[in-house]
Formats: structure tokens, sequence, C-alpha cells
């Protein structure tokens, strides 16, 4: 057996109403070059046909957390994974086919707890070419602002391991980042972090469907997460600016699109309503 085949992974996908991502989602799963050791469904109060599309994946394991918030849900399925590497992901998530294999490849590293990846929208213009503009200050900022740990939860891993020192210490605050502060506890316990470009999956700009006043009480939750744990960093800031002005500039083409449909029309630019994520601070 190589070494590679010993670095099992777990895909961990908290959901809340996810009935036109999660198919999509586990569809990208169902393809990969190297199938995960398992696939965990975390299910957090939804009233729609989201756990009805998760039972229809044969390689699904279905779990129910029914203390809401995509804090305890994450948690409820890492603790569940027995693979050696927890790979976290979102509903709206759809990995490219080699995300389990870049995930063994990368974890061959044993010094390495934590590695987050690059992302493109799949319903924003220029998909799935549009990733350059995260790996533009995301890229940057991993390498040139060296007090500003992260890792996002829609493209993320973990070594199980790491996850076991750490999850103790974790906040429970609702209003965090609870995926920043994985990376901030691994980053204090002196753990090995890495952004890794080659590490791809598709997301989606639904955050767009926000009020103003929505997205920037929720883009600057990261500020209070990191101000919790006593870290000054300017790379926040940057990310925080990066985020509102393409908030701003692109709302528009988001609002436009219809994700029943997949598609994007002027009339639901007019009259559809997308539904945005919850928020933590909700």
């Amino acid at each position: 057996m190589s070494a590679n085949n010993k670095l099992t992974v777990s895909i961990i996908i908290p959901v809340y109403n996810e009935q036109y991502y999660l198919q999509q989602c586990l569809d990208a799963i169902a393809v990969q070059t190297v199938k995960p050791y398992e696939v965990i469904v975390v299910d957090n109060n939804s009233t729609d046909n989201t756990t009805q599309i998760a039972k229809s994946y044969p390689f699904v394991r279905l779990l129910t957390e029914p203390k809401q918030g995509a804090l305890y849900a994450r948690t409820k399925g890492f603790n569940a994974a027995k693979g050696v590497i927890i790979g976290r992901i979102d509903a709206d998530t759809r990995l490219l086919p080699n995300w389990v294999e870049r995930l063994q490849e990368v974890f061959l590293d044993k010094e390495l707890a934590g590695v987050t990846g690059s992302s493109h929208w799949y319903d924003m213009p220029f998909s799935p070419h549009n990733h350059w503009v995260e790996d533009l200050f995301k890229n940057q900022l991993f390498r040139h602002e060296k007090n500003f740990p992260f890792l996002f939860g829609t493209n993320m891993a973990i070594r199980k391991t790491d996850w076991d020192l750490i999850k103790a210490d974790l906040c429970t605050d609702k209003y965090l980042f609870e995926d920043a502060d994985i990376a901030i506890h691994l980053f204090q316990a002196n753990k090995k972090l890495l952004y890794d470009i080659r590490l791809r999956a598709g997301m989606s700009a639904r955050r767009g469907s926000d009020s103003l006043k929505d997205f920037r009480r929720y883009i600057n939750l990261q500020t209070v997460t990191y101000k919790k744990h006593g870290i000054k960093t300017v790379g926040s800031s940057i990310s925080i600016v990066a985020y509102m002005l393409g908030f701003i500039i692109l709302r528009p083409l988001y609002l436009s699109y219809d994700p029943a449909l997949q598609k994007r029309t002027f009339k639901h630019l007019f009259f559809g309503k997308n539904k945005a994520r919850p928020h933590p601070f909700e």
C-alpha cells in the first residue's frame, strides 16, 4: 500500500436548507479520481429536500445536529470522522475531480496540520478562470502576512490528530468565523498551515444576496475573530476591503443568477429572491 493510500480522507459537509446546491456538490465528489474514505453530511434542521438528496447517494453518511449553527454541525462531523485527513467543504462547494488526490499529496508533508485552497465562483462570469481573483490576494497574504493564519470552510482540510489536539480549546461563540478559529488555534499551537493554489474548488457567490449592511456586519466578524485571539494583522483589513469591493461591484451579477435553473436572467435580477447562507450573528 502506498503512503498516499494510507492518508484516508473524510469529507464533512454541514448543511441547512441546501436543496439547490447539495446535489451538484455530491455529484462532484462522486467523480473524484481518488474516492474519499467517507462523506459525512451533517443536517442542521433543514426543512426542505436537503436530507432526501443526501440519502439518495449511497456513499453518504447522514448525521443530524439539532443545535442550530454551522459551528455545531461542523464539530459533529469532525468528531465522527474516521479518516486520517478531515476535509471540510460547504454544500455549495463543487470540488475539482482531483481534490482528494491533491489532499493526499500535500499531507505527505508530515509537518502539515491544515490546508486551504483556491476557489472560483461558478455562478459568476468567466468561471472557472475567475479563481485568479481569490489567488491574487489570498496567496500574497499567505506568503507575506505571517500573522494572518487562515482556512476557508468552503475548501479546507486538517489532519485528524491535529483536530483532536485543538478541539477542546476551540471557541464556541457563534459570532466568530469558525473556520478562521481553527486556523488560529493551529497557528498558536505552532502548527504548519498551507495555502495551495492547486487544491481547487468552485463556490457560489450567494453572499451577494445580502444587503450591504448585513454583508458588512458579516465580513467584519473576521476582525472580531482575530481580535478575540489577540492577533492584530493588516491581512484582515486587506481581506475585508477586497471582499467589500467585490460585493459592491459584482452584486448585480449574482442577483441575476437563478440557483434553481443554474443560469443568469434579467427577470431574476429584478424579480428573483436569492437566499443567502445564514449569518453567525443570526
